[in-house]
């Protein structure tokens, strides 16, 4: 069977590593299909191998007009070239044009917690923007003929909230990154981390997304300096140097006087995510709301103890997993990560916990086959 694999939204942060991971999947266990790729320009999913199963088949430019008229028109001519069975997106919407089967994996989360303001942070004309995006990804997700959402709770939510046919709702638990685990080295990674401060380093591996809540990690180190003469604690980021976002986090870092407990390491290679891991202490992740995180898989493979926003997506996900605090209370936050790093009985406890969940997570190898049930159980079928 021949299968299209429309990875045009996976451009930066976790989703790279889900579609490279999936590629990687594929040569290796789905050799009994013919997979044919669409990427963006300039990503790592454009320049992967190819084998004897798994072809580039189209490389789009990085930008939104080209992509709109790709996914609206040009995609017909490369369907009428290839004529799969069918059309699987990753994490965004299927093709308008593509009058083949679509199958969809999403993770437009906040589309459905209604009761989360998720770009209310957001100034006036971004926000309205965003909310108009999201009443378009809305709409195209009842025009695909399978969703894979990647947690029970989500797809619950699909059928309840957003009232999705449950007949098209499925879930598939999302794994750690075949790329991510302790045996992996990357040695230009490695090199670098040489430069990281001494200290407790506690990582936010993420791209510069609001709903990260990065800007919320110098008023927890002002917390910690000032109300429990801590100075020793050094949050690790990693976001892109020249961004607006950037420079407002690290001069609010200058303005408090913790600039030196606010490391940016700047993006790091796929390939290299496990050599940071291995640097640090602890990892952070304040998200406002996520489908899932690879920092959440990827905390327990790297058996490092995981901080997470205490709220009902997080608890779903991490179970007793995870060590949880108050959203945005920088207080709570520097107290939680003080008994994470003054106790290591506490640490082991912790890391054992998040161990003991991801057993009920498959492995790369039992995702991508249950991904491969529910794009072959929807190949040749288009949604009414």
């Amino acid at each position: 069977m021949k299968i299209l694999l429309n990875f045009i939204p996976l451009k930066s942060g976790g989703g790279i590593q889900v579609g490279l991971d999936f590629i990687e999947q594929a040569k290796q266990h789905g050799q009994q299909h013919e997979w044919f790729l669409v990427a963006t320009a300039g990503t790592a999913i454009a320049q992967v191998q190819e084998t004897d199963n798994v072809r580039v088949a189209k490389v789009v430019p990085n930008n939104l007009i080209a992509r709109v008229w790709f996914e609206h028109v040009g995609c017909k001519a490369l369907i009428d070239t290839i004529k799969p069975a069918v059309v699987y997106t990753q994490f965004g919407p299927h093709w308008p044009g593509a009058k083949v089967a679509n199958v969809v994996g999403c993770a437009y989360s906040n589309l459905f917690y209604p009761e989360i303001d998720f770009w209310g942070t957001l100034p006036l004309v971004p926000r309205v923007v965003r909310e108009v995006v999201d009443w378009f990804r809305g709409g195209r997700l009842f025009g695909a003929d399978a969703v894979i959402f990647e947690t029970p709770d989500l797809a619950e939510r699909a059928v309840r909230v957003f009232h999705l046919p449950s007949d098209r709702v499925h879930c598939v638990r999302p794994s750690v990154s075949s790329l991510v685990n302790p045996g992996v080295e990357h040695r230009p990674t490695r090199d670098r981390c040489a430069d990281l401060p001494k200290g407790f380093r506690v990582l936010l591996l993420a791209s510069c997304q609001h709903h990260k809540n990065i800007d919320l990690l110098p008023d927890v180190a002002h917390v910690l300096r000032t109300q429990h003469r801590v100075d020793d604690v050094v949050f690790v980021i990693t976001i892109p140097p020249g961004l607006e976002e950037t420079r407002r986090i690290l001069s609010n870092a200058r303005r408090l006087g913790v600039e030196r407990q606010i490391y940016n390491f700047g993006p790091v290679p796929h390939a290299g995510c496990a050599e940071l891991y291995k640097e640090c202490d602890a990892v952070i992740l304040p998200s406002s709301l996520e489908s899932f995180s690879n920092n959440i898989a990827e905390a327990w493979t790297m058996q490092k103890p995981l901080l997470i926003s205490d709220l009902d997506w997080a608890r779903s996900c991490c179970g007793d997993g995870a060590v949880y605090v108050r959203y945005r209370d920088p207080g709570d936050i520097a107290r939680k990560l003080l008994l994470v790093k003054e106790s290591a009985e506490y640490r082991n406890m912790i890391v054992e916990k998040g161990r003991q969940v991801q057993a009920i997570y498959p492995s790369p190898r039992e995702r991508f086959a249950q991904y491969l049930a529910v794009i072959e159980a929807h190949a040749g079928g288009v949604a009414a």
